[in-house]
Order: structure tokens, then C-alpha cells, then sequence
């Protein structure tokens, strides 16, 4: 027989809500939790303290576009660009306070660049180093290189200004792109050399043009690569040459039993 909870009907009272409509025992009213603070967009990671949010406004606003004109010229650059042409506007109309300000900001900024490219040199020389020699080892073995990259002989040191560039492929996936390129450039080169034979007849050909601009890509392509490949040869040849470099002669002491 139903009980009397079972047999109460909808009632007016708050306090006691109808049977289907009541919780059952030993089920969360709220099954998704509270629901999470709302943050305001750019302060979640920075906490949200009005300090951060002072903080997170001014970068917001020094990277912001604004729109600067000079003479006839109107360009949008980063709010921050703007304020630095300004100073640099003041202090070369003799405003001493904006020199200043600028000349720290410029120091500032070229001792974090230069200790970064001292960075850089160092794990340059310490990367050629240590993987110079593993190579050096399997070219003497003749065994094929290792996948690992950018190739030391690929790591270019300036010696003059300590400059580090690196041309060759940085990864195994660039060095398979970079040979794909290769095989299109190599069978795109008769069509390179008959489209550049026909401008020299139909200069202002459209169609030629366009088409040999295109073909271009690939004749710089396997110009540079070639060019990449004969100071991997060089290198490699210095190299063997400093390892087979002879002995001097063994020259006989004045006096000894060997002499006269």
C-alpha cells in the first residue's frame, strides 16, 4: 500500500515539494559542481590580482595597432613603436630627459642580445665539437651519415663577429623535403633553359615570364644546394689532408754515429 509521502499531492508549499520532484537520497542536487568564477578574458593565467590585471592591460595596449602618419604616409604599428618614435622625435629636439630614457631602454636591450648571442656561439662551437667528430669517424669508416641535424658542417661561425648561421636542413623531415626539391628541380631544368632561350626572343611574354619565374625557384634551389655541397667536400678534403699530412724526416744529429 503506498505510503502517505507516496500519496501527497502538489502541494503550494516550498518547504515540502511534490514526491517527483524531490531529491532522492544520496544524489548531489548539483551533479556538475559549482560552477567555475568567470574570468575575465587574458587574466586567467596571471591570477587575476589587480596588479596582474595592470600588468596584462599594458602589454594588451603595447602591442595594440595604432595608426601614425608621416608627412603623406599613414601606417599602423604597435602601440609601444609608437611611443619609442616619439621619444626618439623628442630627444632629437634636444629634450635631454627622453635621451636618456632612451639611450637605457637601447642598452638594455642590446645586453640581452648580446648575451644571447654568446649563447649561441658557445653551443655552436660545443655542437661542432662533438658531433665533428662522430661524423669525421664514420666518414674515415666509410659508413653513411648519421640522421642528425642541422649537420655540423652546416653550422656556420663568422669568425670576424662570432654570427652563427645555419644552412641545411634543421630536421630528418627537412632533409626529406629538401631532397624531393631536388629531384623536381633537376627535371625542371630543360624546361628552364628552354623558357629562358624563348624570352630572349618574346621578352615581353606574360605567360613566359611568369612561367620562368617560377622555374627560377628551382635553378636557386639547386644553386645554393650545389654551392652547399662543395664546402661539404672541401671540408671533408681539409680534413683527410691534415690526417695524412707526413711526418717530417727524421734528420741525424751532428756528431753521431750515423754522420760522415
Amino acid at each position: 500500500m503506498p505510503s502517505t509521502k507516496d500519496r501527497r499531492t502538489a502541494s503550494n508549499n516550498y518547504r515540502k515539494p511534490p514526491v517527483a520532484h524531490q531529491f532522492k537520497k544520496g544524489t548531489s542536487g548539483n551533479p556538475n559542481g559549482r560552477p567555475r568564477k568567470k574570468v575575465q578574458p587574458g587574466f586567467g593565467a596571471l591570477g587575476g590580482g589587480i596588479a596582474d590585471r595592470l600588468g596584462a592591460m599594458a602589454l594588451d595596449e603595447a602591442i595594440r595597432p595604432v595608426t601614425v602618419r608621416e608627412g603623406d604616409k599613414v601606417s599602423e604599428i604597435p602601440a609601444m613603436q609608437a611611443l619609442i618614435r616619439t621619444m626618439f622625435r623628442a630627444a632629437a629636439q634636444g629634450d635631454t630627459k627622453a635621451g636618456r630614457q632612451l639611450l637605457e631602454v637601447i642598452a638594455r636591450a642590446e645586453s640581452g642580445r648580446t648575451g644571447a648571442a654568446v649563447e649561441i656561439l658557445e653551443y655552436a662551437v660545443q655542437y661542432k665539437e662533438k658531433y665533428g667528430r662522430i661524423f669525421e669517424q664514420r666518414e674515415r669508416e666509410g659508413l653513411d651519415p648519421l640522421d642528425i641535424f642541422p649537420h655540423p658542417d652546416d653550422v656556420i661561425i663568422n669568425e670576424t663577429t662570432g654570427e652563427v648561421t645555419i644552412e641545411g636542413p634543421l630536421s630528418k623531415e627537412q632533409a626529406g623535403a629538401r631532397k624531393a626539391v631536388r629531384e623536381q628541380a633537376f627535371q625542371s631544368m630543360r624546361r628552364y633553359f628552354e623558357v629562358e632561350a624563348a624570352l630572349a626572343k618574346d621578352p615581353t611574354n606574360r605567360t613566359l615570364r611568369r612561367e620562368f619565374k617560377e622555374l627560377e625557384k628551382y635553378y636557386e634551389f639547386l644553386k645554393q644546394d650545389s654551392e652547399r655541397m662543395q664546402r661539404h667536400e672541401a671540408l671533408r678534403l681539409s680534413r683527410r689532408a691534415l690526417e695524412t699530412k707526413p711526418h717530417e724526416p727524421h734528420t741525424a744529429m751532428p756528431g753521431s754515429k750515423h754522420d760522415g
